[in-house]
Parts: structure tokens; sequence; C-alpha cells
């Protein structure tokens, strides 16, 4: 009963949230394209920074690796704090969002800076509870945008943006993932643990990631420039599918891996980035 309770005064509470904000059309002093696109990048983060820690368990320590650990762990900070500031008018479902997705980072923070190495298990299983926290996010941060769009009367296509904006910018996440699995698929391969859910996910990840580029391609919001871009990404996939046996065989250098997923996500990065300008 209680609980019952407590469910029906947490939706009364958001209406009226939605409601006293209803002629709030911007997240803060920041546009609702923007706030998707910045909390859509704590999803990439998450998965770049657990990639980066079962790499330099996979024999790499390079200086290029260390700072891409650094700057990482720097942004993920520095967004939320952006997320948490400009929040101040928004719904209670996004505040309580950016909460938890602090107290999940704080975990796994103190997992990354402790004594004892995490195992690869440890470690896809703290980054994937942080990726839904931040597409907890994501989604409560454009189910604002929805609402406060709907009562300002303001065009459906600026919803459109948004919408694009959070798809575009889940490739960032979806191509940094699939370098943490491929990367723990080669670390079970080599302790000769069961390694075939871990090496089935690499193959999942990329036909997700094909799909949306699909979607993404036919959008009626590209401009040339976008499309040009797109075209970027679809020259990297190209060279996958060229090697593909190799590829879903986990025989690619992880050197190799990391190079293309990295540069996947920084296509990615400038395309979404030019959808949140729209």
């Amino acid at each position: 009963m209680y609980n019952k309770l407590k469910s029906i005064a947490l939706i009364i509470y958001t209406l009226l949230s939605f409601l006293l904000n209803a002629q709030e059309t911007t997240y803060g002093n920041i546009s609702y394209q923007k706030a998707t696109n910045i909390s859509g990048k704590q999803r990439m983060l998450s998965q770049r920074i657990a990639k980066v820690v079962l790499i330099k368990q996979a024999g790499g320590h390079s200086a290029e690796l260390n700072q891409e650990l650094s700057s990482s762990i720097q942004l993920f900070k520095r967004n939320l704090s952006i997320l948490d500031a400009n929040s101040k008018n928004a719904s209670f479902k996004v505040k309580n969002c950016i909460k938890n997705e602090r107290q999940q980072w704080e975990l796994f923070e103190r997992k990354l800076n402790s004594s004892t190495q995490p195992t690869v298990a440890e470690v896809i299983d703290i980054s994937n509870t942080l990726l839904k926290k931040a597409h907890a996010l994501v989604l409560a941060i454009e189910e604002d945008s929805k609402y406060s769009k709907e009562f300002a009367n303001v065009h459906s296509s600026n919803q459109e943006k948004v919408e694009i904006v959070n798809t575009s910018g889940k490739q960032r996440m979806l191509s940094q993932r699939l370098c943490l699995y491929y990367t723990a698929c080669r670390l079970y391969r080599r302790e000769k643990k069961d390694s075939k859910n871990l090496c089935t996910q690499v193959e999942k990840i990329f036909e997700e990631m094909n799909t949306s580029l699909n979607t993404l391609l036919i959008s009626d919001l590209n401009s040339f420039q976008i499309e040009e871009n797109i075209g970027g990404v679809l020259n990297i996939f190209e060279k996958i599918q060229e090697n593909k046996r190799d590829f879903f065989n986990n025989k690619i250098p992880l050197s190799q891996m990391m190079n293309m997923t990295n540069s996947i996500t920084n296509q990615y990065n400038i395309i979404t980035g030019q959808y949140a300008s729209l």
C-alpha cells in the first residue's frame, strides 16, 4: 500500500513540475538538443572508460591510452556538473536521474581507484550499470523536452531534433561499447574462459550500429555536411566489412580496433553536434 501511494505521489509531483514549468522551452541555460547531446556523451564515456581499463589489462600502456582514460574521467565529471547546474527547473524525474548517475559514478570511480585490479566481469558489470543510469537521464531530459514544447505549442520538428540527437549520440556509445566487448572477448579467450557470450555481443552491437546508421542516413534533417560526415562513418564500416571474418573471430589487433572505433566515435561526435545545432 505504501509503495502504491508513493508511486502515485511521484506521478503527481512530476506532472506538477511539468505544469509549473510549462513555459520553459530550454534546459536551464542550454537548449534541450544540447542537454540531450551532453547527457548522451555520458553513455559513451561510461563505455570508453571501461574499454581503456580492459585494454590496459590486455597490455596497453601507452601515454595516449593514459590520456584517453584521464580525459574521459574529467569529461564525465564536468558534464555531470553542467547537467546538474542547469536542472533547477527540470522535472523531479530528471533531478532523480542525475542523483542516481552521480551515485553510480562514485561507485565506479572507487572501483577504478581500488588497490585491487577489478576483474573483466566486474568492469563490464559496473560500467553497464552506469550506462543504464546515464541512458535513463537522456530519456528523462527528452521527456521533459517533449512536455515543455507541447505546453508551449512549439512546432513538433523541434522535438524531432532532440530525438535525432539522442539516436546519433547513442552511436558514440555503441562504438566504444563495440571495442569494450571486443577487448573483453580477447581477454577471456586468452585466459581460456568461456567467451561465447562476450564475443556474441560484439556481433550484436555491430548490427545495432548498422541499423541505426541506416536510420540516420535517411533523416529529413540531414544537411549536405551531415551526410558527408555520415559517409565518413560508412567508409570505416566498409573497412570492418572487408575484414569481417577476422573481426568476428577476434583476430584484428586491439590497437587497430581501438583506432577504428575511436574514429567512429569522433565522427559521430561531430554529427551529433551538428544535429544539436539545427
